[in-house]
């Protein structure tokens, strides 16, 4: 999520209070996988057999940052995600900016094209759940150059919504469009929304003329100084409007050799279009 406007503080607000009262493999070709029926007894043999493909190195600060995919052994992805320095990420300075990390060409993820992580040394609105230092990255499901047509949208006007179906219990769509960017369905649930909570890590839907088009973990960069690690699951929708892999959950790791963040959105479902 990145700045709208300061309107947007009040109305994202208004909004959240809104939506909260009706809560009470190894190919030199790329590939797509499709999910493939084995016997009980293939996939025990096969369950540990994993291999991860790397895309191109980005610089990030004194450091790198990279995505990644991680298949199994038949070539079906299990986790989309990106390693970062940590170093680099824990000194990103007073400057907003943004990375864009390409995905590996060996193996396709549909419906996923690429990653941008997002440095917000204020934070964004709205006031008193979004200001504070934090991470946003997005995991696209659409290509840059569409991305880049993302006009803006001034609050109170709402961007086209996605279909109920398509979107998954106790999210609600915020006012406005940022350009570069999309609208966002947040978590009314998370903590940063009940009562004396604080925001630390949540998740986040991104749609655009009534299309999902990018998954977002949004962490603070207090919470990646814990270096902890953390999965937590993802509630879904209950149907998909493009076929592809989806996750049921997302960690946040640190590893101490080589010091580096891994953030990856984990256990892939593959679902038809619906």
């Amino acid at each position: 999520m990145r700045k709208l406007t300061h309107l947007t503080v009040s109305l994202t607000r208004m909004a959240l209070l809104v939506g909260l009262g009706f809560i009470a493999p190894s190919c030199s070709q790329q590939e797509i996988a499709e999910p493939k029926l084995q016997s009980a007894t293939e996939e025990a043999a096969k369950a540990d057999k994993t291999k991860t493909f790397y895309g191109p190195a980005v610089p990030l600060g004194q450091g790198v940052g990279r995505a990644w995919v991680m298949v199994d052994a038949t070539g079906t992805p299990l986790s989309i995600g990106v390693d970062l320095s940590a170093k680099s990420v824990l000194n990103q300075g007073t400057t907003q900016v943004d990375y864009v990390f390409q995905l590996p060409k060996q193996v396709a993820v549909p419906p996923f094209d690429h990653i941008e992580l997002g440095w917000n040394p204020q934070g964004h609105e709205p006031e008193h759940v979004y200001d504070v230092p934090h991470f946003d990255l997005h995991f696209y499901m659409i290509p840059s150059s569409v991305q880049a047509t993302i006009p803006f949208l001034a609050p109170p006007a709402m961007d086209v919504a996605l279909a109920p179906k398509y979107v998954a219990p106790a999210y609600i769509l915020t006012p406005g469009l940022v350009p570069n960017m999309g609208a966002h369905l947040v978590d009314v649930l998370s903590a940063e929304f009940q009562p004396g909570g604080v925001f630390t890590k949540t998740f986040i839907y991104g749609s655009y003329k009534g299309n999902l088009i990018f998954l977002e973990p949004m962490f603070t960069l207090a919470y990646l100084s814990e270096q902890k690690t953390e999965t937590t699951p993802i509630r879904q929708p209950s149907a998909f409007q493009r076929a592809g892999y989806y996750p049921t959950s997302y960690t946040i790791s640190y590893d101490d050799s080589p010091k580096q963040y891994h953030i990856s959105l984990d256990n892939l479902t593959y679902h038809r279009a619906n």
